[in-house]
């Protein structure tokens, strides 16, 4: 698609870019699409850093949790700081 139609489409829906965020989490499969990504780029940077490839499994579980830990952390934090700001 054209990004001139994507532009005059969202301007006939009365979207304002930066001023109304599109409802992503208001439908709850796209934070679950998270999950494959994570998977995916640690398989990937793993199978290129790592000697054998017998370690890749659990080398890519590994950081694929912690990436994921991380970002759920990030989550809170901000989510905390968000309702600390609008009272």
């Amino acid at each position: 698609m054209n990004s001139a139609l994507i532009f005059a489409f969202l301007a006939v829906e009365g979207y304002r870019l930066f001023k109304d965020p599109l409802p992503v989490w208001q439908e709850s499969r796209w934070p679950w699409l998270l999950l494959p990504l994570v998977i995916a780029v640690s398989v990937v940077y793993k199978s290129i850093r790592c000697k054998s490839m017998k370690s890749v499994p659990r080398e890519a579980a590994t950081i694929s949790a912690m990436i994921i830990l991380g970002m759920g952390l990030a989550a809170i934090a901000l989510a905390v700081l968000v309702r600390g700001l609008e009272r």
